[in-house]
Parts: structure tokens; sequence; C-alpha cells
């Protein structure tokens, strides 16, 4: 007891550092979670060698310090894990809202359709597969809710962390040393793969290739001196304001996939072979009360578990043995105003920061929509349908549906909770289709929802915004 007690009251007062876990989990509920690995500080040698083959005159080599330790995710954000965030938020992609739609594949090359979205790129994904078709403020938002859901500051990260975790430690043009650790145009077969099926480096990350990933910092040319935590917030030094993408794609050459590579596009440009990665604090969010450098020590009694709390100065604590030492000096009592002050300018403190970490709304939360009944068949909500069918876990499963008039396809890998799986459209589909599984089932059958229908504010829609491919 007499340590509980001492603990509470000295986290109140002074941090406790601790060290940071090689690996956390983040979860994200259903089962679904972003796996995170800690990046060491250091220093390293940003950009390539004149003499590197593929290189581009954008890389000159500059020396670079990373001060602090960031936990960066495993992988590309994956379709599963970027579910669950619209599942929970009702977001809709620019993609969505806009009126040209995005850039998918179209048998030949990246086109511009209505249709073409994070849930229909122009060829099968299921939830392993790198989510794409998703903008920079796209990305922004899913940073957004996974800070507010993990409790820790998330962003992207910055070009310099893009490439000194990529590295790890490595100076070779890969970090492997060659192209075979990475999907690009010469071996995807024009599409994405599951974001792990590639060897990771030498920490454990699995990254370049499959999906191009959005930075923090906007493009400019790299200033030859040495920098520490750099990070390029100006717009215009390019020839337009475009942000930085690291890691090359399925669509993109081998030398694109280097670690050195780099490439840029409008923030707004959602293409099938862009995604995205985060990047976490190692410190979970917590108001801190502080203490003035100069205020009087304080000497804390050790209680035994049987021992009254202290209710004057001149009281002193003793322990049954007697090995109890005794209290020197009482905390003032002035301090007692000082420490409810200070919670509270923390906590204006902790708002204000929490405020300005991102410079993209919030948008409100939205909860998943009611499950369907075990009782097999398709059901549809406002936001979406689910599905309930005794396929086995794992099987892929084609899906047509409209919406405003649109029809959509998609195709997924069936792996339901208890109560089914959810698919969400953004709108109620007037008609759902299943076109095909991989263990043809009996056709499943539409059912009308037992229950009223579902209401909640949509996440604004942004204007129509048409950006170029590459």
């Amino acid at each position: 007891m007499k340590a509980l007690w001492l603990g509470i009251l000295l986290t109140g007062l002074t941090p406790i550092a601790r060290a940071a876990e090689p690996t956390i989990r983040l979860d994200l509920g259903a089962g679904t979670g972003i796996d995170l690995l800690l990046v060491p500080a250091g220093e390293f040698s940003q950009g390539s060698l004149a003499t590197e083959p593929g290189r581009a005159t954008d890389e000159d080599q500059r020396p670079v310090r990373l001060t602090y330790p960031y936990y960066i995710s495993r992988t590309a954000i994956t379709r599963g894990q970027w579910e669950r965030f619209i599942a929970e938020t009702g977001y809709r992609t620019e993609a969505e809202v806009g009126e040209s739609g995005g850039y998918g594949w179209d048998g030949s090359a990246l086109a511009q359709r209505k249709n073409f979205t994070w849930k229909n790129p122009g060829f099968a994904q299921d939830a392993t597969h790198p989510v794409s078709l998703v903008t920079f403020p796209d990305a922004q938002e899913f940073c957004e809710w996974l800070e507010k859901k993990s409790g820790r500051r998330t962003s992207l990260p910055t070009e310099a962390q893009w490439e000194y975790a990529c590295r790890a430690g490595t100076t070779t043009p890969w970090p492997s040393g060659s192209t075979t650790s990475a999907w690009h145009k010469g071996n995807s077969g024009n599409s994405t793969h599951p974001a792990d099926s590639m060897p990771p480096n030498a920490w454990g990350i699995v990254i370049g290739g499959n999906v191009s990933e959005w930075c923090l910092d906007w493009y400019a040319p790299y200033d030859a001196n040495a920098l520490t935590d750099p990070r390029q917030d100006n717009p215009s030094l390019s020839d337009k304001p475009r942000r930085v993408l690291r890691g090359g794609s399925w669509n993109r050459d081998p030398k694109n996939t280097r670690s050195a590579a780099r490439f840029r596009a409008d923030p707004r440009s959602r293409n099938a072979d862009i995604g995205f990665r985060i990047v976490c604090d190692t410190e979970v969010i917590a108001p801190a009360i502080v203490v003035p450098v100069d205020a009087a020590p304080i000497h804390l009694p050790i209680l035994e578990e049987s021992a009254p709390l202290p209710v004057s100065s001149s009281s002193s604590f003793h322990s049954t043995a007697g090995s109890i030492a005794q209290v020197e000096h009482m905390i003032p009592g002035w301090l007692c105003l000082l420490i409810p002050i200070a919670l509270v300018a923390a906590l204006i403190r902790f708002a204000v920061r929490r405020g300005s970490s991102s410079s993209y709304p919030t948008m409100p939360s939205r909860p998943l929509p009611p499950p369907m009944s075990p009782q097999r068949g398709v059901r549809m909500v406002d936001n979406g349908f689910w599905i309930h069918s005794d396929w086995p876990v794992g099987t892929p499963v084609h899906l047509t549906y409209l919406v405003n008039g649109v029809m959509e396809q998609q195709t997924l890998v069936y792996q339901p909770s208890n109560q089914g799986q959810f698919i969400f459209t953004g709108e109620r589909p007037e008609k759902v289709t299943i076109s095909g599984t991989g263990t043809q089932p009996p056709p499943l059958r539409s059912q009308p929802p037992p229950f009223s229908s579902m209401h909640g504010a949509m996440h604004s829609q942004r204007p129509p915004f048409r950006p170029s491919a590459y």
C-alpha cells in the first residue's frame, strides 16, 4: 500500500521515463490492428551517390541526423485497416465525392473513371493488399482518426524518416541489395500484392515497391547542408506545389523502388498505385503536471498499509519494525493549491497542442451500422450492406452493387465476425449481386432490414477536383 501511495504522488509530479518497446500493436477493433516497429534515433546519408545506377538529379546526398526514435508501421496501410477507419467514421475519399472519380487500371494504363475508387482500383484486392487511390488529405484523415483512437501522435512520415527506416543502416541502392525485394512494373502483373508479400529489411520493415507512399514534405531540391530532423514545409520551392512520394510502385520502373528514389505529385492525386504508411510517437499522449524548478523540495512519507494519512505538518510516521524514516519536511500548504492549478494549465496546453497537430479538420465519428442477424443473406443499410454465409473464411467473394445509379464492383476475401461482414458503400445500395465465390455456395437472397434506417451526419463533401495522373 505504501508503494502504491508513493507511486501515485510521484507520477502526478514528475514524468517517469520508460524505454520504448521494440514493437507495439494498435488495436483498430474487429480483430484488426497495425503493427509498429521502433526506429532508433541516428544519422545517415540521405540521397544517393553520383555513381548509383538509375539515380535522378534530385538525389544529391546530404548528412541527416534524426534526434528521436519513432514507430513506423511494418507495412503500408492495408485495405483491411482502412476499412476499419471507414466503418467507424463514414468517411468518403476524394475520389468518391468528386465528379470525376480516380485513376484506376483499365487493362493497359491508369485511366480516370467515376467508378475507380479505393474499393475498385481496376484489379482484384483483398484485406491484405495496401489500400490505394487515397489522396494526401485522405491519408491525413486516417492519421487524425488513429491518433484519437490510440492516444499516440500519428502522422505520415517525413521524407527523412521514410528513407532512414527504409535503409535500415544500409548504403546500397536497395536495402536487400537488389530489386527482388520490391514489387515494380517488371514483376507485379499490373496490380498490387499483399502488403507483407516481400521480405522485410534488416529492421523488419516491409518497404519499397507495391504502392508509392505519401510523405509529409512538400517537394523541393535537397539542401546541401547537414540537417537535423528535416521537414520541408514550403510548398513554393518546386514548379508547382507537390507532395513527396517514396518507394516506387507496381506501376513504376525498378529503379524507382530504390531507397533514395524520389517522386512528387499533386496532394490530391488519386491513383491506383498511391498509398501510405504511418509513424507514431514513442510516448502516449497524456497531460503532465509541471512543478516549478525553484519550488521547495518535497519529502514524501513512506506509508505502511495500516498507517493513517498525515493530518498536520508535525505528524511523523513509523513502521511497526521502526524502519520507516521520519518525515523531515511536510508539503507546504500552498502546494495544495499549486497542483490543481498546474493540472488545469497542463490540460489546456494539451488541448491546444491537439488542436494544432493537423491542418485538416476532424470529421465526426460515425458508429458501425447495426449488424445483420445470423440468418444467411444480404442486408442493406444506409451506408452499405452486410453479408452472412457459411462460406469458409478466406473465400474470395466477387460483388457488384448499384449506388446512386453507378454500378461498382469489388472483390474481397470473406472474413466475417460472428454476425457477418460489412461492406461500406457510402450510401444505401440499390442492388447487390454476388457474382461468384471460390466455393460457389447457393446464391444469397436479399433481405429488407428489419429495423429503422440509421441516421448520422456524413462527412462533408469537398468540391470536385481533377488532378492528372503522373
